[in-house]
C-alpha cells in the first residue's frame, strides 16, 4: 500500500515538471511571437539586420578578445596608403590593389604605384576595361582629405577604383574591335557611386547608359541634396543608423518611383596612428599618457566642430587641462572675430591654437601620441576624424547626439556632452524643410550645446576617472574601430552580391 502511494506521488510529481517545462516553452515562444517586427520585407530586412547585429555591443566591450579580432596591419596600411595617394594624386585613376597586402615596402609605401592610371598612359584601354562590381566617381576637386575616405573605403573593400572625369570621357582605340572606344563601351552596367551632391552632371552626359545603376553615397546634413538625389539613385549607402532611418522614412513618406534600396553599412577610415607608427618607426612615436590629461581639437578646415564653443569653454573657464587646437586660419577667422585675441590673451584655462594645415606626417604624428581628444561636433555626414581617434585608443569627448554618439555609445567608450536636436530649414531630412517634400515629424540634424555643458563635463571627467580607467576607455573605443571596420567590409560584400544581381 506504502509502495502504490509512493509510486502516486511520484507520477504526480513527475506530470507537475513535465507541466512546467511545457508552460516554459510556451511563454518562450509567446514572448519571441511578441517581439516588434521590421517593416522592410525580404531583402532589405537581411541587409539592415546585417549592419545593426553589432551596433549595441558597447555592454560587452570588456568581454571582446582584445588583439585577436583588430583588422590585421596590412589592411590598416593599405587604406592609410590609399588614402595618402588619392589626396596627393588628385587626377590620377585609383585601383584598390594599390599598396595592397603583399605590395607594402617595409618602410610604409605602396611597391606598385604602376597600377596608378593616368589620361595618358599607353595600357590605359587594358586597365579600364577589367570592370569591377561596382566603380566609384571621385572628380578631381574632391580629393580633399574627407572624402578620401570615403572613397577608399569603398574602393579597398569593394575592389573598386576611383575614376576622374577624364576616365569617363577619354577616347582609346581598341584594336580588337577596330575602333575607338570610351568608359561607356567598357563598362555599361556597371554600377556607380556618386558622393553627396557631387555628380558633376555625369549621369545626364549623352553616352551615359539608360540603365546603368546610380549609387548614392549621402552626408544627409548637406543642404545640397535635394529629392532629384534622391528620386534617381537605385540604391543609397548609408554610413550611419540615423541616415538609414531618415532616407527609409523619406522613401516612405514621399515614394520611391525607382525602388532604390537602402543599405546601412556602417563606415571605417584610414587608422592614422598606426600610419604613423609604421611611416616613422615605433621609436618616434611617445606613448600616450592618460594620467596627465591634455586634450587636442583638430576641426581642419570645417566649421561644424564645435570649435567656438570649445574655445569659449577654455577661455572663461580655469581649472581645465591644456588646449591644443589646430585648425585651417580661414575656418578660423570665419567664427572667430578678431577682438577673440584679446580672450585668448587672458584664457582662464591654457589654450594654443596652431593656425594652417599641418604636413601629414607631422599630424598623424600627432594623432599617434594624444589620449585625449575634443571632438562636439554640431553635425556629421559620418566622422572621420572621430573614428581616427578611436582606431588610435584615445579617450573621445563627443556631443551626445546622432551620428557622434553611433561611434560613442556610451561612457564606457567615451565622454558625451549633453546636446539638443535643432533644426535648419535647409535640410531635406532635417524636419523643418522650407521647401516642397521635407521629411516631417523627426527632430533636427544639428547638435546644439553650451560651452557651460562642455566645461562641466570635461571637469567631472578628470575629477571622477582614473588614468587606469580612462586607458580602459580608449583601448574599448579602439576595439568599436575595429568592429565597425569588418562590419562595414562584411556590407561591401554584400553589396558586391546586390549588384552583381542586377541592383
Amino acid at each position: 500500500m506504502a509502495t502504490s502511494k509512493s509510486a502516486q506521488r511520484q507520477h504526480w510529481l513527475l506530470v507537475f515538471l513535465v507541466f512546467l517545462v511545457a508552460l516554459g516553452v510556451l511563454t518562450l515562444v509567446v514572448q519571441i511571437a511578441s517581439l516588434p517586427g521590421d517593416q522592410v520585407t525580404g531583402s532589405a530586412r537581411l541587409r539592415r539586420a546585417v549592419g545593426q547585429r553589432r551596433s549595441n555591443r558597447s555592454d560587452e566591450l570588456q568581454q571582446q578578445e582584445p588583439a585577436a579580432d583588430d583588422v590585421s596591419d596590412e589592411d590598416r596600411l593599405h587604406l592609410s596608403l590609399l588614402h595618402e595617394r588619392c589626396v596627393s594624386d588628385t587626377d590620377a585613376a585609383l585601383p584598390w590593389q594599390f599598396g595592397s597586402p603583399g605590395h607594402q615596402s617595409p618602410h610604409a609605401t605602396a611597391s606598385n604605384s604602376e597600377l596608378v592610371m593616368h589620361e595618358n598612359d599607353t595600357d590605359l584601354l587594358q586597365q579600364l576595361k577589367q570592370c569591377p562590381d561596382v566603380d566609384v566617381f571621385l572628380p578631381s576637386h574632391l580629393h580633399g582629405n574627407g572624402y578620401c575616405e570615403d572613397a577608399v573605403a569603398y574602393a579597398k573593400y569593394l575592389q573598386s577604383r576611383l575614376l576622374p572625369l577624364w576616365a569617363l570621357q577619354v577616347k582609346m582605340y581598341d584594336p580588337e574591335l577596330g575602333r575607338e572606344v570610351d568608359y561607356f563601351d567598357l563598362c555599361p552596367k556597371t554600377p556607380m557611386i556618386f558622393f553627396n551632391h557631387y555628380w558633376d552632371d555625369v549621369p545626364s552626359l549623352p553616352r551615359w547608359p539608360q540603365d546603368k545603376p546610380i549609387y548614392l553615397m549621402p552626408n544627409i546634413e548637406m543642404i545640397e541634396l535635394t529629392p532629384a538625389f534622391y528620386w534617381r539613385v537605385d540604391a543609397v549607402l548609408c554610413k550611419t543608423h540615423i541616415c538609414f532611418d531618415r532616407v527609409t522614412k523619406w522613401y516612405e513618406q514621399e515614394g520611391n518611383p525607382r525602388h532604390a534600396e537602402v543599405f546601412y553599412t556602417k563606415h571605417t577610415s584610414s587608422d592614422q596612428a598606426q600610419f604613423a607608427r609604421k611611416r616613422l618607426g615605433e621609436q618616434a612615436i611617445a606613448p600616450k599618457d592618460f594620467a596627465e590629461v591634455k586634450f587636442l581639437h583638430t576641426p581642419g578646415t570645417s566649421i561644424w566642430k564645435g570649435t567656438r564653443a570649445v574655445l569659449d569653454c577654455w577661455t572663461s573657464t580655469k581649472g581645465l587641462p591644456p588646449l591644443d587646437v589646430y585648425i585651417g586660419e580661414s575656418a578660423y577667422n570665419y567664427m572667430m572675430p578678431p577682438q577673440f585675441q584679446k580672450r585668448l590673451n587672458v584664457s582662464r584655462s591654457p589654450v594654443n591654437i596652431h593656425l594652417g594645415m599641418v604636413e601629414r606626417s607631422e599630424f598623424t604624428k600627432i594623432t599617434a601620441e594624444a589620449a585625449f581628444l575634443m571632438c562636439p561636433s554640431r553635425s556629421e555626414g559620418y566622422g572621420h576624424y572621430i573614428n581616427q581617434a578611436r582606431a588610435s585608443g584615445a579617450v573621445v569627448v563627443t556631443t551626445d547626439a546622432a551620428p557622434m554618439n553611433e561611434l560613442i555609445p556610451s561612457r564606457e567608450v567615451g565622454v558625451l556632452v549633453q546636446a539638443r536636436h535643432q533644426k535648419d530649414d535647409r535640410m531635406l531630412l532635417g524636419g523643418k524643410y522650407k521647401g516642397e517634400h521635407g521629411l516631417k515629424n523627426v527632430n533636427g540634424l544639428l547638435a546644439s550645446f553650451s560651452s557651460y555643458q562642455l566645461c562641466q563635463t570635461v571637469l567631472a571627467m578628470v575629477k571622477s576617472t582614473t588614468p587606469e580607467q580612462r586607458k580602459a576607455m580608449g583601448a574599448n573605443a579602439r576595439r568599436q574601430y575595429h568592429e565597425d571596420t569588418k562590419v562595414f567590409a562584411q556590407a561591401m560584400q554584400e553589396l558586391r552580391e546586390f549588384a552583381r544581381n542586377g541592383g
